[in-house]
């Protein structure tokens, strides 16, 4: 029997976020035909979301790695992590300003990666084009005659220079619109947008049979994410009957419960996990996907059309390419959000159920898992058949 081609997926994989959940579907998707393994640029925990799919997942990190090799690093690592408090993990300190300045951090750090990428035969970085080490990764990989896919995250910003990306074999963006952004002289893409990760049980949900009445929205609770334009919306628009579900954490959290002036009608849930969010998704009506000007997706976009939620959303990311000729957009102002929240929370009981039905039929036609996998498999099969 052949050896199973070996691909390293490869970024600043951490704890919780969309960039974990993504790397673990991949990762699990393209288990059933290559050995894969994942490597963290960042810091991650036992906890993180990247072992979401595949507890047994083969995960390590650079830092970690740098401290096996390098005895000093690693010292310099544990009297930091004590001074620190304890907080987080050992190799999460080995990038200190001691070790920078006189133990020769960089380029140790790039002795582990040409060691690490010498044992694949494909390296898929899912990144941001700004993430830390992406160049040094792309070069050495290229220098190696190792394939190389990037599945990129984050909103492209078309202002940028990185002619060293022309040695990628593929990029895997969301959406034609981020695609478009990105001005490179060898620009050879496939779009592969976000499945639901919890399909299943979301396609379980009955679709909506009557008005709308309550609102939801799930987000790193951040000033970028701007859900204070939906709680200033919620409130303009204010019916006692209506609820406002609002799923996070993060540094705003204060404030915008401040902003909510105590109002019952809205609730702050905290951090919920990805497979908890199901329950939130059962109780609502209608997801309110707020404007970010770094977005792909949101996956949260691609949950609510799996379970036959309505949308009201930002023309963000790759939503309004999931959504063609949908009626719900806003600009991301308050009186432009006000407006089309009065407007979805007008429609009539059948016009919501036949509306919720389309969304998990469109759905189901385009962005099921199945067609979803398929597509990743494709993709590396086709780079692999080129490159051979």
């Amino acid at each position: 029997m052949l050896n199973k081609k070996k691909i390293l997926i490869i970024g600043p994989i951490g704890d919780f976020g969309g960039r974990e959940l993504e790397t673990a579907y991949i990762a699990n998707v393209l288990s059933s035909k290559y050995d894969v393994a994942a490597c963290t640029t960042g810091n991650l925990s036992s906890k993180s979301q990247v072992f979401d799919f595949n507890k047994k997942l083969s995960v390590f990190s650079l830092k970690e790695l740098l401290c096996q090799k390098y005895f000093g690093i690693k010292l310099l690592a544990y009297l930091s992590y004590y001074k620190n408090k304890k907080k987080g993990s050992v190799e999460a300190f080995a990038n200190n300003k001691f070790a920078k300045k006189h133990l020769n951090y960089e380029n140790r750090i790039k002795v582990i990666l040409d060691q690490i990428l010498s044992n694949y035969d494909m390296i898929l970085i899912v990144a941001q084009l700004s993430s830390a080490y992406i160049e040094e990764i792309i070069k050495k990989s290229q220098f190696q005659n190792k394939k190389i896919i990037f599945r990129t995250t984050g909103c492209i910003q078309d202002n940028q220079d990185f002619s060293f990306l022309n040695k990628v074999h593929l990029f895997l963006h969301h959406s034609e619109n981020n695609a478009k952004r990105f001005k490179i002289t060898k620009h050879n893409y496939k779009i592969i947008d976000q499945c639901a990760f919890n399909e299943t049980e979301l396609l379980e949900i009955p679709t909506l049979k009557n008005k709308v009445k309550v609102f939801l929205t799930i987000a790193r609770i951040e000033k970028e994410k701007n859900i204070d334009v939906v709680i200033k919306a919620f409130l303009k628009s204010f019916n006692n009957k209506n609820q406002l579900i609002i799923v996070g954490d993060g540094t705003e959290l204060s404030n915008l419960k401040e902003m909510s002036q105590n109002n019952n009608n809205i609730q702050f849930t905290g951090f919920v996990s990805n497979k908890k969010v199901l329950d939130f998704f059962k109780i609502s009506d209608c997801l309110i996907i707020s404007h970010y000007d770094l977005e792909t997706g949101p996956l949260t976009g691609v949950e609510a059309m799996a379970s036959g939620r309505l949308i009201l959303s930002a023309k963000t990311g790759a939503m309004q390419e999931r959504l063609l000729d949908y009626d719900f957009f806003f600009d991301n102002t308050l009186e432009s959000l006000t407006e089309q929240m009065n407007k979805i929370s007008s429609l009539e009981n059948m016009e919501v159920s036949n509306l919720s039905q389309n969304i998990r039929e469109k759905y189901e036609n385009e962005l099921s898992n199945k067609i979803i996998s398929k597509k990743y498999i494709e993709a590396i099969d086709a780079v692999f058949k080129i490159c051979e």
